[in-house]
């Protein structure tokens, strides 16, 4: 049970804020009989307290009555300091009385301050518009008594003068005087456009300029010169000169510097030496001499009415434009391409530098001289290009006027028959297996083709044999007749061919010749006799030089080349000689003779555009070319026997670039008439079901096409190639036919009877061709040179022997070698493809695979 001490203790706690700890104690029920022991446990406490107060204040009683003393000593300080502070706002508001004061007197000083430099600015203002205005007054006079050249000063100086107020220019006064010297200056202007329109005077209508000596202004006159250097001062000279340049020029200059019409005419001053007018002359004179004379009367006129100081200003646009037009065109067409007028020339020349001499002397050239220095040094070249530029152009003219009549022109070639057998072969045209370039329309350089082409040897015409075989077989050195003209080989030395004296053959050596159209010679003959061993014994045969000749059409242009040629050639053989060796041009020889490798190189490019209209472009240009290679050999060696510089004349590069390009052209054509046979051939489609309709339709037209388009190319071609080269084209095309048939056949798996004889019909049928193989003068009972010219066609009859033979018949014919054209595996394969398996094709594929 909680007692009345610990309840006591708790409640006294409980002023403090403190909670019993025991929860009995906080649970425990307060009552009345509880009071007296609380009351007298607090007035306990109460005494204690007061007890600790009494003593606390006993102990601080020293320090108390210190603090007090502290605290009466700062409040009579305080009321000490609160009397300073009024002292103190009192003077301050006395002082704030004088600030104003001193506010007021100095605001006063201000404003009179501003007052004597108002009146400092205004009387200078006025100072500087009584003097402004003076200079405007004098500018006034000057102009007034026509003395514009010192009205113009005076303008400056007032300019000067309003620069000083032109920020002033809101007041009045000043923008009143600015108006006034705006439009004192635009009378000035006036006044001095007036006079420059008063002293010169053109008229284009009577070819005329008028200069006077002095115009009136004012109450004065006023001279050219004082006139340009007021102009000068009023900044508006330049645009008064570019005016007169024009004049002067279009008027005067330009018509005189014409290069045709200006040989007509001259100047003549007149109206008391004011007028210089262009008129026309009695009799022309080309003489540039003239000229000058005439130009300098032009620049001394303007000299004389203008002053010293006009060639100094002119020269920067009216000297140009006299050199431009002289050396530009005037004096290249007053360089004679005549020899026998360049003594004149060189006069030309000692006169252009007299002239230059007298520009430079006059102040014409302004310090800068030496163009027409330049152009003199200059016109050796000058000369030599105007000379190439002449040539090519004629060629140009030659070429624009058409490609002329055709006419048929001989070549003719001599070569050894020995035993009755011509010795050497035949020149092909053509080469089907390296075309490296059929385009000819595409140019090759002259050094590339110096690279690409062989040295040039002479051509041969096309020499043939009667046996029914190719000419030329495949392991027979073929390098001489031009096949790799157009493949990169090193250069040879090629050995010397002796010459052999001609003979003229029998009438029965000749005939073989005479069927083919070549002449013989019948000038020389002579007979040899070579030994030879054959079989161990020697034997003798007869050796002959025979001449061939055959014809073929050219055009025009080809003859106009060698003229033009030759006519350089000609000027460069008589400009060697010692009466022009002191002629300036005398160094050109060189490049005239390097003028006809331009004039071949442009033919060459003009070709592929001027050959176009011709009914055969590309075999025209291979007549031609071939005529220019023969024709460019022989005179290259003519002109290298001259002696002088021509040992040095190298037609080489250019007559191989020129075989070359006719060849080209030539392939080209071949090779376009190929793809048309080629594709004419396609459309049999391989010659399969030939005898199944539609096929068969196929198979006849597309025999029929080629035929017809093969007689119609020999049509074509009949009048412009030589024969021999009509039939070396037409053999080579047909062996592209021929050739494609057979790969057709030989493709074909199975080959019925009606279908071998059907294809067998087809030989037949091209057989139609074989007339166009026969010579003009050819028996009619002879056989045709088919199989010389076409490879393939020996090879072709027998494949239409073996369409339309039996088994048997086809061994008889292997075993007299007479099928040595076919492979053994294409005889094995067209058997399979005619004959039914059996033992009887069995024995034979065996004893042909035997061989």
């Amino acid at each position: 049970m909680v007692g009345d001490k610990e309840i006591a203790q708790a409640a006294l706690q409980a002023v403090d804020g403190l909670f019993p700890e025991s929860d009995e104690i906080s649970s425990a029920e307060l009552s009345t009989d509880n009071l007296p022991d609380i009351l007298a446990l607090l007035q306990k406490t109460i005494d204690g307290t007061k007890a600790e107060i009494k003593h606390i204040r006993e102990s601080q009683q020293s320090e108390v009555t210190a603090w007090i003393q502290e605290a009466r000593q700062l409040h009579i300080e305080i009321a000490q300091d609160h009397h300073s502070l009024f002292e103190i706002t009192r003077f301050e508001s006395h002082g704030a009385k004088l600030d104003n004061l001193v506010r007021d007197l100095s605001s006063q000083q201000k404003l009179l301050n501003t007052e004597i430099v108002f009146n400092k600015e205004l009387t200078t203002l006025l100072s500087d518009l009584k003097e402004l205005q003076d200079v405007v007054r004098d500018t006034q006079l000057f102009v007034e008594r026509g003395v514009l050249d010192s009205a113009c000063v005076r303008l400056e100086d007032a300019t000067n003068l309003f620069q000083k107020l032109s920020e002033l220019d809101q007041i009045f006064a000043v923008g009143l005087m600015k108006g006034n010297i705006l439009s004192l200056r635009e009378h000035l202007v006036g006044e001095a456009e007036r006079c420059w329109a008063d002293l010169i005077t053109p008229d284009p209508t009577n070819s005329s300029l008028t200069i006077q000596g002095s115009v009136l202004v004012g109450s004065g006159s006023m001279s050219g010169e004082a006139l340009i250097h007021t102009l000068a001062k009023l900044g508006i000279l330049e645009e008064k000169l570019d005016r007169l340049h024009y004049r002067i020029t279009t008027i005067l200059i330009f018509p005189r510097l014409h290069h045709l019409s200006g040989a007509d005419y001259t100047f003549a001053t007149e109206d008391n030496n004011t007028k210089f007018r262009l008129i026309r002359r009695d009799s022309p004179s080309p003489m540039v001499l003239s000229l000058y004379a005439d130009l300098k009367l032009v620049l001394n006129f303007l000299t004389e009415k203008l002053g010293a100081p006009i060639p100094r200003l002119l020269s920067k646009t009216l000297t140009p434009a006299i050199l431009n037009i002289l050396m530009g065109s005037y004096l290249p067409n007053c360089i004679p391409t005549d020899l026998n007028h360049f003594n004149d020339f060189e006069t030309l020349l000692e006169e252009t530098i007299s002239f230059e001499k007298y520009l430079s002397e006059t102040g014409w050239l302004d310090g800068h001289g030496g163009e027409l220095g330049d152009w003199v040094s200059r016109a050796p070249r000058i000369w030599l290009n105007r000379r190439r530029e002449s040539a090519l152009d004629t060629l140009r003219q030659t070429f624009a006027s058409g490609l002329g009549q055709r006419h048929r022109v001989e070549r003719v070639e001599r070569v050894q028959e020995i035993g009755g057998v011509i010795a050497e072969a035949p020149k092909p045209i053509e080469e089907a297996e390296d075309n490296w370039d059929t385009n000819w329309d595409v140019e090759i350089d002259d050094e590339e083709e110096k690279k690409l082409l062989p040295p040039p040897i002479e051509p041969t015409a096309p020499k043939l044999k009667a046996e029914p075989k190719p000419l030329v077989d495949e392991d027979e050195d073929v390098s001489g007749w031009g096949f790799d003209d157009d493949i990169e080989i090193e250069d040879v030395e090629q050995p010397s061919i002796p010459e052999i004296p001609e003979i003229k053959p029998s009438s029965q050596d000749g005939e073989g010749e005479d069927n083919w159209g070549w002449g013989e010679d019948d000038e020389q003959q002579q007979e040899t006799s070579t030994s030879q061993k054959a079989n161990g014994r020697s034997q003798e045969k007869e050796v002959k030089n025979i001449t061939l000749r055959e014809t073929y059409a050219i055009t025009s242009i080809p003859q106009e080349v060698i003229n033009i040629i030759l006519n350089t050639v000609g000027e460069a053989e008589k400009l060697a000689q010692p009466q022009y060796s002191t002629l300036s041009i005398a160094t050109s020889i060189s490049g005239l003779l390097a003028i006809p490798a331009s004039i071949l190189t442009l033919y060459r490019a003009l070709s592929a555009i001027f050959y176009r209209d011709d009914p055969n472009p590309a075999i025209s240009i291979y007549n031609d070319c071939e005529w220019l290679e023969e024709h460019l050999a022989g005179l290259e060696k003519d002109v290298k026997q001259r002696s002088g510089p021509f040992s040095g004349f190298d037609l080489q590069p250019s007559i191989r670039a020129i075989s070359s390009f006719g060849r080209r052209a030539y392939w080209r054509e071949m090779d376009t008439k190929r793809i048309i046979l080629s594709d004419l051939m396609d459309g049999a489609q391989g010659f399969d079901h030939c005898t199944q309709y539609p096929y068969s339709e196929n198979c006849e037209t597309a025999v029929s096409s080629v035929i017809h388009t093969m007689q119609g190319i020999e049509m074509q071609w009949r009048d412009t190639l030589s024969r021999s080269a009509l039939l070396q084209s037409l053999g080579s095309l047909l062996n592209t036919v021929v050739l494609k048939f057979i790969n057709d056949i030989e493709d074909l798996g199975d080959i019925s009877a009606d279908a071998s004889a059907k294809l067998a019909s087809y030989v037949s049928e091209f057989g139609k061709l074989e007339p166009l193989f026969k010579l003009p003068d050819q028996p009619a009972d002879a056989l045709p040179m088919t199989a010389v010219y076409c490879e393939k066609w020996l090879k072709f009859q027998y494949l239409g022997n073996i369409l339309d033979s039996s088994m048997a018949e086809i061994m008889d014919l292997w075993r007299d070698g007479a099928l040595v054209d076919f492979d053994k595996d294409e005889l094995i394969d067209l058997v399979k493809a005619l004959f039914a398996d059996g033992e009887k094709r069995s024995q034979v594929l065996d004893e042909l695979r035997r061989g």
